[in-house]
């Protein structure tokens, strides 16, 4: 769950206190934002002056990796991560600088593939 709030109107303790108070198995964890940003699951929300950026968020360590097209999968398998990049890219509400750069990692993928393809 996120619930984001403005701590200058609402009183940190209060909402924390609300919220757990919901249901037993709910704890929040209150994160706060770091450098006007804060990342949740796979996305990144920045504050920008009166609105708020959407961004993908990618940990340091990603290896964004996919099977190998030589292998012996079957073709839905192969193509899955494609589409899951494709379909994330479009359903975000991202900027067009930030689309840009979501398309950019995809050909880099399919670069990567036609490398390994033609190695073999």
């Amino acid at each position: 769950m996120l619930v984001m709030y403005d701590t200058t109107k609402i009183n940190l303790h209060t909402i924390n206190t609300y919220i757990n108070k919901i249901h037993n198995n709910i704890n929040l964890n209150p994160t706060y934002e770091e450098h006007n940003s804060i990342a949740f699951l796979d996305l990144t929300t920045t504050s920008r002056h009166t609105r708020r950026e959407v961004d993908i968020y990618r940990k340091p360590t990603t290896a964004d990796t996919t099977i190998n097209f030589l292998s012996n999968h079957p073709i839905e398998q192969k193509m899955a991560a494609f589409r899951f990049h494709i379909t994330r890219m479009h359903s975000l509400p991202l900027n067009p600088d930030k689309k840009q750069t979501e398309w950019e990692i995809v050909n880099q993928l399919l670069r990567i593939i036609n490398f390994r393809n033609t190695c073999y």
